[in-house]
């Protein structure tokens, strides 16, 4: 069809929406899905035409009136964890699986190395450490790492310390996502290293049970972190339908807001790892049995917020919003 027939022929609805006429919000869809047609109709046929940028630009402003009309009114805040901030994680699915498989994989590689290698451990954590570690479980307090400083100051090394490794593994996603994967392995490594310390000596439930009360939140960030990392990477390699441009700076937003959604859960990490996990440091049979009914309430409640928020909630939100809605947010 020719530029001009397929103006003439839609020239009136476009006017109709650009004018802003008053209609009913199944009608407004209704032109919203013929508008993002008509935009990829006229970007395949007529790309270099100034039509183009004009259906995008009508595109952006009914999708405004739509979707995005109730934010003027509405806390900023609570919009982005009860909508945006799921709702990328649910279109990006996919990505989080992902991400979630590549830690846990590697996780499980850091074990069985130290199964296979005795000095493997020694080489990842350091003999220090590994030594300390031997001490208190010949002194019935497994996890007395955890209280070897005062919790404000352990706070505040455990935070910053969490808070660099997550922007190293999110920004080095950069690195077409290769510097993400890279980080990923050597933290997953570590870990899986750490836990065979454990496991190795028959602690291995009283490690889910103690670490996890705040591992819950900081790994969960971690794969928060490498997903960021790798959708950054992604949206250059494989742009799909848009221009690698455009693919890029959606991905670099979606990565973003990833990124800033996983600051709090290492922050609440960092509170539980230096205020609570030391009140189980000699396990499930070594601790105070009035203590293990509030720990485990904690390791219950972190368990599930972490599978509810982010891996079934995300699924509920993206079904109200099709992928054409949700990706015309990043056009604005």
């Amino acid at each position: 069809m020719r530029e001009s027939t397929f103006i003439f022929k839609n020239k009136e609805r476009w006017e109709s929406v650009e004018n802003g006429e008053e209609k009913s919000s199944d009608e407004l869809a209704d032109d919203f899905v013929e508008l993002v047609n008509d935009l990829s109709y006229a970007k395949t046929n007529y790309p270099s035409s100034k039509l183009t940028a004009y259906l995008n630009s009508l595109s952006s402003r009914l999708y405004k009136r739509i979707f995005l009309g109730f934010k003027q009114d509405s806390n900023p805040v609570a919009i982005f964890w009860k909508k945006d901030f799921p709702l990328i994680l649910g279109h990006r699915r996919h990505v989080l699986w992902f991400a979630t498989g590549l830690f846990l994989t590697f996780c499980v590689l850091g074990y069985i190395c130290s199964i296979v290698e005795e000095d493997f451990v020694v080489g990842i954590l350091g003999s220090e450490y590994v030594n300390m570690t031997s001490q208190n479980i010949a002194e019935g307090k497994p996890f007395g790492v955890y209280e070897s400083e005062s919790p404000l100051l352990m706070f505040m090394k455990i935070l910053t310390n969490n808070l660099i490794v997550g922007l190293l593994v999110f920004a080095s996603g950069i690195l077409l996502s290769l510097g993400s994967v890279y980080y990923t392995f050597t933290n997953g490594i570590m870990i899986g290293a750490f836990f065979s310390l454990f496991i190795l000596r028959g602690l291995g439930l009283d490690a889910i049970f103690v670490i996890m009360l705040h591992g819950t939140f900081e790994l969960m960030g971690l794969i928060l972190e490498c997903a960021a990392g790798l959708i950054l990477g992604l949206s250059f390699l494989f742009p799909k339908t848009l221009s690698r441009k455009q693919a890029f700076m959606t991905g670099l937003s979606e990565s973003a807001r990833i990124y800033i959604g996983a600051i709090p859960f290492t922050f609440m990490a960092a509170v539980i790892e230096s205020f609570v996990t030391y009140l189980g440091r000699g396990g499930i049979r070594g601790s105070n049995p009035t203590l293990l009914v509030p720990l485990g309430l904690v390791f219950i409640a972190s368990w599930v917020v972490v599978i509810w928020y982010f891996y079934v909630y995300p699924n509920k939100v993206k079904k109200q919003y099709p992928y054409h809605n949700y990706l015309q947010q990043f056009y604005d």
